[in-house]
């Protein structure tokens, strides 16, 4: 396994609550200047519904940089279903994630008129359904965390560790890594990167995420990034599989990401998927029991050559 892979889900697994993300960022900026990056914490307010603060990991010079290499570190609650995020079939996705507010609404319903039929108290359904419906909502702020991190994002903070410490000095000055928090409060922290760094609006983002488990790595760029083809060019030609390993670009149809790409214009998502009968291509966050060195390995090399290649457009 990976040092940064171990280390992380050794001693960081989960990253939700503000110490647990204080010690994380301490390993995170430890690490990166023994690389011999000079990392900087970058802190936004956001409301309170969303985290109350975000603080995000800078390493390089976001303004100078042609290249911004994205992660989120933070970790979400358990959810009730498990995720699944289907990329090339959108409409399933959302018919996917519709479940849990449906099977919430229809169970808060269900269990006031349960508790209150019997004892013929009609006008209690109402207030109890409510304060059923606001319990639920209450849970996304303060349910149990999820454990199960490897995929999100552990093998996507990983994947940017190996690439910094394997990036030859000569290239460092034309990439940036961005570790962002709030992943899970709304893209907070790249809404409050992007604030800080108007620039990067205009400068070609690659946000890397549930990179741990899957036969192909799936490279997503936004529609935007589609017609760039000197990008593209560049990235057909830092990427190779390798074993039984493929590197997918997919260019055409449509496609939905749900991660911190969707707060950059030019974006691209990299990822790992099976493909499922009737579902396209898949990914299941929660079932990774650890982070394959073949996806690291494929990751490292292709964004160290995407960086080289990056510098000379």
């Amino acid at each position: 396994m990976s040092k940064f892979v171990d280390r992380i889900n050794r001693e960081y697994p989960v990253r939700r609550k503000p110490k647990e993300k204080e010690a994380f960022r301490l390993y995170l900026m430890g690490t990166l200047r023994e690389m011999g990056y000079d990392p900087k914490l970058q802190t936004k307010e956001t409301p309170l519904q969303v985290g109350g603060q975000v603080t995000n990991v800078v390493a390089g010079d976001p303004e100078k940089a042609k290249l911004l290499l994205i992660a989120h570190y933070d970790t979400g609650i358990r959810t009730i279903f498990p995720p699944l995020i289907m990329p090339t079939r959108p409409l399933t996705g959302f018919l996917y994630l519709a479940l849990t507010p449906v099977c919430v609404l229809l169970g808060s319903l269900a269990l006031s008129f349960a508790l209150t039929f019997p004892f013929n108290a009609p006008q209690a359904t109402l207030p109890l359904f409510l304060i059923l419906l606001l319990s639920s909502l209450l849970y996304l702020r303060f349910g149990p965390s999820e454990t199960n991190n490897l995929s999100d994002n552990t093998s996507g903070v990983a994947a940017l560790l190996e690439t910094a410490s394997a990036l030859t000095p000569h290239y460092r000055e034309s990439v940036a890594f961005v570790f962002l928090d709030g992943g899970f409060g709304g893209m907070s922290g790249a809404k409050g990167f992007r604030a800080k760094y108007p620039s990067a609006k205009e400068k070609t983002v690659v946000n890397v995420n549930c990179v741990a488990q899957g036969d192909e790595l799936m490279i997503l760029p936004g529609k935007y990034v589609r017609w760039q083809g000197e990008v593209l060019d560049a990235i057909l030609d830092s990427f190779d599989g390798e074993g039984n390993k493929t590197v997918f670009l997919k260019t055409d149809g449509l496609t939905y990401y749900p991660s911190d790409n969707r707060a950059f214009r030019y974006a691209i998502s990299i990822f790992s998927c099976i493909s499922l009968s009737g579902f396209g291509r898949i990914i299941k966050p929660k079932t990774a029991k650890s982070v394959d060195e073949e996806n690291l390995k494929i990751l490292k090399q292709g964004l160290c050559k995407l960086c080289e290649n990056m510098s000379n457009i």
